[in-house]
């Protein structure tokens, strides 16, 4: 005759065994889906690594060189492969593409920078010379950050004062001519050596 105690100890038994199974195959099964994610994290490109190497001046004069350039080889009647730009030999194709890459890390950048404008007002100074910057084609770059600060949602006592640099920078931005911003251009020679163009 069975027993009470030897019937719960027979299903008991293979119950627990079921359990541990499945135990171990949730474990394995996300020990694999760790091990896969981590396989398909994204490398990041030669070009990724340039750019994070790259400072927010040095980003945003990457941005400017490749702007001309892609403008020139839509103006040359001498092809889209036969722009030299400061030494380099840049193709408007080639231009367009280092542009696109250029332009979220550039934006990235200047909101890490408007955090700053937000968190010390009274004591933070932009990364150009505010006086000089359409000779080195730098006032975009100031009005880049001021406008990622959202200076309409702070309150501090500084915001009028920010505004109206705003409106200055804006101003001389406007009045840098494509001469100008050229001329700026061929003086970026450092991006001639650089991982920009490889």
């Amino acid at each position: 005759m069975i027993h009470f105690e030897d019937n719960v100890r027979a299903s008991f038994f293979p119950a627990l065994l079921l359990s541990a199974g499945c135990v171990f195959m949730v474990l394995a099964s996300g020990c694999t889906t760790s091990a896969l994610r981590q396989k398909a994290a994204p490398v990041a490109t030669a070009m990724e690594k340039t750019l994070a190497e790259l400072s927010l001046k040095q980003l945003d004069q990457a941005a400017l060189f490749f702007r001309v350039a892609f403008d020139k080889s839509l103006e040359s009647w001498q092809g889209a492969d036969d722009q030299l730009l400061a030494g380099c030999q840049v193709s408007g194709e080639k231009a367009e593409n280092v542009l696109a890459e250029v332009r979220p890390w550039l934006d990235r950048r200047a909101g890490e920078e408007a955090r700053r404008v937000v968190e010390a007002p009274k004591t933070y100074r932009l990364p150009i010379d505010e006086e000089a910057c359409s000779q080195d084609c730098s006032c975009g770059l100031g009005l880049r950050v001021l406008e990622a600060a959202e200076l309409e949602k702070q309150s501090h006592s500084r915001v009028k004062d920010l505004k109206k640099l705003r409106s200055k920078l804006e101003a001389k931005a406007e009045l840098i001519s494509a001469e100008r911003a050229e001329f700026c251009a061929e003086t970026m020679t450092w991006i001639c050596t650089s991982g920009l163009l490889k």
